[in-house]
């Protein structure tokens, strides 16, 4: 199975996660995407589930800066399928800095990809996506490699 993670932003955090019955295979990365280039990785991909970090308006002062692209992101996505939508605290509580070094997952100067790839963790650790794990290891992997595991796999592209 394939899952994606998504941190939606002018620069968006993307995740893979490969699921066979040994390993979790994860991968991430950021980039700024176009509403067409999002559309044709998620195409591209054909994810069996997206996560998606959702956009909260916080009103509580006047922010010049305030950057509504990520919106638009979450636009094409809902249009591709039916993502599994979580707030950033939700999404980034449990898999902190300390504990994604640990692991053995932590890439530095990627900060928004390793966002979408605390969402895609936290979502198959305590969410939905629980039912599909069962005592898999969680392995870092090149992106162009897990896209490679899940050809050789039969998991299709």
């Amino acid at each position: 199975m394939k899952f994606v993670g998504l941190d939606p932003g002018i620069t968006t955090g993307f995740s893979l996660g490969i699921l066979d019955e040994n390993m979790f295979y994860v991968a991430y990365d950021q980039e700024k995407f176009s509403h067409r280039e999002l559309w044709d990785f998620l195409t591209e991909i054909e994810p069996d589930a997206v996560v998606c970090e959702s956009f909260e308006y916080r009103n509580d002062r006047h922010r010049d800066n305030l950057e509504l692209y990520s919106l638009e992101l979450i636009g094409v996505v809902k249009l591709f399928c039916e993502p599994y939508m979580q707030n950033a605290a939700k999404g980034k509580g449990f898999y902190n800095d300390a504990k994604i070094k640990k692991m053995g997952l932590y890439i530095p100067g990627r900060d928004h990809g390793r966002d979408a790839m605390r969402h895609l963790l936290q979502w198959v650790t305590f969410g939905p996506g629980y039912q599909y794990m069962k005592k898999q290891e969680i392995i870092l992997a090149q992106f162009e490699s897990v896209l490679d595991k899940g050809d050789r796999d039969g998991i299709g592209r």
